[in-house]
């Protein structure tokens, strides 16, 4: 990483607002002639009182893994009429806190991001997670509505 192409960094949830976010930013990266790094964050699992047992707990990880890495499969294939070069990236934490630490990777020129993500927490929280990226991000963000 560090140097190499410039690139904006497209956080995706599979919502509805982060394939708006993929559209822009992928015609933007081809207009302006930049990469594309396609960013999804699976949450850490949070273990229930009861505890689970080690081998269902590793194939709870093994499937959260599995699904965001078909995601980040089926949306690269989004981009591609793009012309843009695509590459994807799966990380375990906050979601807030992964797109804003990637983002300060030298070769990231901005951030696109959809305004809300998944699920009656999120969006009763109104899209905290962009609202954290904006002010904790050291590039320029996006939010795509």
């Amino acid at each position: 990483m560090g140097k190499g192409m410039a690139r904006i960094l497209i956080a995706v949830d599979g919502s509805p607002p982060s394939l708006r976010a993929l559209e822009f930013g992928a015609s933007l990266a081809a207009k302006l002639g930049v990469g594309v790094l396609l960013l999804h964050a699976v949450p850490q699992v949070v273990l229930p009182l009861g505890g689970m047992t080690p081998s269902s707990l590793s194939e709870l990880l093994h499937n959260q893994e599995a699904e965001g890495s078909r995601l980040l499969v089926s949306l690269a294939d989004k981009a591609q009429p793009h012309g843009v070069a695509v590459e994807t990236v799966l990380e375990v934490g906050e979601a807030a806190d992964v797109i804003s630490e990637r983002s300060k990777a030298a070769d990231i020129q901005m951030v696109v991001m959809g305004s809300r993500g998944q699920g009656a927490m999120a969006r009763l929280l109104l899209g905290s997670v962009a609202t954290q990226v904006v002010h904790t991000a050291t590039k320029p963000v996006v939010v795509v509505r």
